[in-house]
């Protein structure tokens, strides 16, 4: 029977979560904002009892006391990212963090044309460090006896925006061989809404978070995503990893590449999208039939939180603009030595290293 004197009726009930990574997120909240969203700001919040998980896994699983030197060493670096913790540079204020030499990929000079225009920003052109990024984590992506499912499933290259991982997935999916498949969607708002108002050619344009794209471009042996929860039971769930075996007209043929599932093949069919009309950018409620999937070669920070990886490229063409994206990116790989950064625009450059920016909500932890 349920008590009605109790919170939650006298229920067990059990959080679990590691505030140094991302908080909940509130549309162009403010810091306050976001903290008062979070569960330690709920009045209930003092009647959990709490338990710390202080025992790090990955360092009883080093084989020699050398890697679990390094692997104690690489914990701490991760903790004082989380909390703030790090040495800060002066001229920078408490956010400005150190990225060391031995973590970084070195940023390319810039190089002229003969015209003298920089041809970084040439229509089209894509960015000497991105190609530098790709080229550092998917260099044997064309190599069968190298590139399979694992291959895809150890590796990622994260980034803050939406717009950088589709820059990133477009550049990658260039390198890949093979045809593009372009798959279309079909585009429509709420029937009692202003219908022949909005055309299909501007519904087509409009993209939200969370809602593939109206032109979705694949090609089979690339890795995927899931973007919502289609099945799981057979392990298709918003952040499943799957690389793609066939493409057909109706459905897509993938392998689940991570997780339980790992190795199990599935096929994927379009599903309808729908805003949630809460949005200040469009005035409308959009339905969009498309496949939940998106590339998978790089994804945002927010969308890694749970992923774990054995390599992983953190490419920052912008700094890290919200409360724990770097130590979220850090923390997705189990070593040190498998992440690496490519900084395009770094605050201060200094012998040994380079300076970006790491947020960090300190009162989520008083």
């Amino acid at each position: 029977m349920d008590n009605d004197d109790e919170p939650f009726g006298g229920k067990v009930f059990v959080l679990s979560g590691d505030f140094r990574q991302i908080l909940p997120v509130v549309v162009r909240g403010t810091p306050a904002q976001t903290i008062d969203a979070c569960p330690k700001s709920s009045t209930l919040w003092p009647k959990f009892q709490q338990l710390h998980l202080r025992e790090n896994m990955r360092m009883m699983s080093a084989q020699n006391e050398s890697t679990a030197t390094e692997l104690a060493e690489f914990s701490e670096l991760l903790l004082q990212v989380g909390e703030g913790r790090h040495e800060i540079n002066p001229a920078l204020g408490p956010e400005g963090i150190k990225i060391p030499k031995d973590m970084l990929i070195e940023n390319p000079v810039e190089e002229l044309s003969d015209d003298g225009e920089d041809e970084d920003i040439r229509p089209g052109a894509i960015p000497r460090g991105l190609t530098r990024m790709v080229d550092e984590m998917y260099a044997d992506i064309n190599n069968p006896e190298i590139a399979n499912d694992e291959y895809f499933a150890n590796r990622t290259i994260l980034t803050t925006t939406n717009a950088v991982v589709q820059r990133i997935n477009e550049a990658v999916a260039q390198w890949l061989e093979g045809v593009s498949q372009e798959y279309l969607s079909t585009d429509s708002v709420e029937e009692d809404e202003e219908v022949n108002f909005f055309g299909q050619e501007v519904l087509h344009t409009v993209n939200i978070n969370g809602i593939p794209p109206h032109k979705l471009m694949l090609k089979k042996g690339a890795p995927i995503m899931m973007m919502r929860n289609l099945n799981p039971d057979l392990g298709l769930c918003n952040g499943t990893r799957l690389r793609i075996v066939e493409l057909k007209p109706h459905v897509i043929h993938a392998t689940i590449v991570t997780g339980e599932r790992q190795g199990q093949h599935v096929l994927i069919p379009r599903i309808v999208f729908i805003s949630d009309g809460d949005s200040r950018e469009f005035p409308f409620r959009l339905w969009r039939k498309q496949f939940p999937v998106q590339p998978a070669f790089a994804m945002t920070i927010n969308k890694a939180q749970g992923q774990t990886v054995q390599n992983l490229g953190l490419y920052l063409s912008t700094p890290c603009f919200s409360h724990g994206q770097l130590y979220v990116a850090l923390s997705r790989v189990t070593s040190r030595s498998k992440f690496k950064a490519l900084i395009e625009y770094p605050q201060l450059e200094e012998e040994g290293g380079v300076y970006t920016y790491n947020i960090v909500y300190r009162q989520i932890f008083e």
